[in-house]
Formats: C-alpha cells, structure tokens, sequence
C-alpha cells in the first residue's frame, strides 16, 4: 500500500489520510549558482496538513483500477493503513516512508512529517553561459516589413552620417554668426552707443 499511495501522490500532489492528515508534493523553484554558470533544478518536498479530511473519491477510484479491486475494498484499505500508520507512529515513536519522510509526534502530540529529498530524474541543471554570435544575422519585424539585423545596422548607420552632417552645417553657422557680429563691433568700436540705432531723425 505503502507504494500505491506514494505513485498516487506523485500523479496527484495531494493525499488525504484519515485521522493524519493531507500530504501534499510541493515545488520550490530553481536558483542561479553563479559560480558554476547553471541553474539549479526545481527541488520537491512533501508538506503535510493536519486535520480531519477525508480521502476524496479520485483515490478510490485510482486504486480500484489500478488494483483491480471494487470501491469498497479500495475504501477499507485506505482507512486501515491510515489506522496502522497512525497506531505505528504512537508505539514506535516514529515511522518511515520510503521516499516521502518521517512521521513523528511534535510536542503537541499532532503528527508532523519530516519530508525526505525528491529528486526526479527530468529534472536536470540547465547551463546557463550567455552565447555571443558574430555577425548572425536573422530576421525581425520593423513596422510591417520584416528586415534582417545588416539592414538595420545599414540603416542606422545612414541616420548617424546625416545626423552628423546636420551638426557640421549649425557649427558652420554659428561660426559665421560670430565672424559677422565680430566685423561690425572691430568697425563701430565696443560700446553700447555703437549697437544701437546711428541714424539721425530731423524734425
């Protein structure tokens, strides 16, 4: 039985024994080891729920297909291996389950279980090393046309030059500017007579 109900709990991630508890499989996510340039796997752990609930009837029905036996006797084992497990764990003082923990008694005298390492086979490290391509080129979408990289770099390229002429010719202006207010002020002498209006109105 031990075996039936830990393939039902890995299928399902939830399982409600009588008078212990609900054992659920829980997922921790994956972490970045920077020194070994991969991300480690998800790590599994079983978590269980005190209380009072009862087995739902996807157990029953799961194990009088896969047992071969009818509802009823599906139901009977389940309730009689909740009971032995829990008349264990109060003479032994603890109980193992191969591959989901340990149960035991906590000060309170409710039962708690000591989850053991799951580790699944499809879950590797991946590598996680940042691939740089030279010069690959690949398409993307621009607006509504799709362009390839070298077209972009071509295009950029193009808007920086005129940028660059742009600013040539404001420099060239102002440059100019200077020239021209320089001339009239070497003329006219550095004064503030000499900015304002020369011109003489007769009346």
């Amino acid at each position: 039985m031990f075996n039936s109900l830990y393939q039902y709990l890995l299928l399902h991630k939830d399982l409600s024994l009588p008078g212990i508890g609900s054992i659920q499989l829980q997922k921790s996510s994956s972490e970045y080891d920077f020194g070994n340039k991969i991300f480690t796997a998800p790590s599994y752990f079983f978590k269980m729920e005190t209380g009072h609930q009862s087995p739902s009837k996807k157990l029953f029905d799961w194990l009088s297909k896969t047992q071969q036996i009818t509802e009823w006797e599906a139901i009977r084992q389940v309730n009689e291996f909740s009971f032995d497990l829990k008349n264990r764990i109060s003479a032994e003082g603890k109980v193992d389950w191969k591959n989901v923990g340990t149960f035991h008694r906590d000060d309170k005298g409710d039962i708690v279980l000591d989850s053991a390492p799951l580790q699944l086979e499809s879950e590797k490290p991946v590598i996680a090393v940042k691939v740089i391509r030279g010069k690959a080129e690949h398409k993307i979408l621009v607006g509504e046309q799709e362009r390839t990289v070298i077209e972009m770099e071509e295009l950029f390229m193009e808007n920086t030059e005129k940028k660059d002429i742009g600013w040539i010719v404001a420099i060239i202006l102002i440059v100019f500017t200077i020239m021209t207010v320089g001339i009239y002020l070497s003329g006219k002498g550095i004064s503030p007579s000499s900015t304002g209006n020369q011109s003489i109105i007769r009346i």
